[in-house]
């Protein structure tokens, strides 16, 4: 079995064709950084054995992850359940390699928030200095 690993622009050119982008990242990586195409379906990886029974047989699909090993992971456990190799196809570079090609990409607002001092003069004493 050979897994098609693609490019960017060809996953695009296939999700615009009406293939099915599943996204294999953790929940807490796609709110920092997300494609930003319709139809995107979030699968993690760490979950993917429990829920790939739901994917379509019928449909290609272009799986992604950040840098594109664990998608060549889940194309390989496709393959082995009984899913057509001429369908599965990862995304080489994952959205990093996305998004370097200019494809569109949501990224979460930088937040940080500062360490609270324990007195009102930052001193850290407790007291005043």
């Amino acid at each position: 079995m050979i897994i098609k690993e693609i490019i960017a622009h060809e996953a695009n050119a296939l999700l615009n064709e009406g293939a099915l982008l599943v996204d294999v990242r953790e929940k807490d990586e796609v709110f920092q950084k997300s494609f930003q195409i319709d139809g995107v379906e979030n699968m993690p990886y760490s979950t993917f054995d429990e829920n790939y029974i739901d994917l379509p047989k019928n449909q290609k699909i272009v799986l992604a992850c950040h840098l594109g090993i664990r998608s060549l992971r889940v194309a390989q456990f496709l393959l082995n359940q009984g899913w057509d190799e001429a369908k599965i196809f990862s995304l080489d570079g994952g959205i990093d390699a996305w998004q370097a090609a200019g494809l569109p990409v949501k990224k979460a607002p930088r937040s940080f928030t500062f360490a609270k001092p324990t007195s009102s003069c930052g001193c850290g004493s407790g007291g005043c200095c």
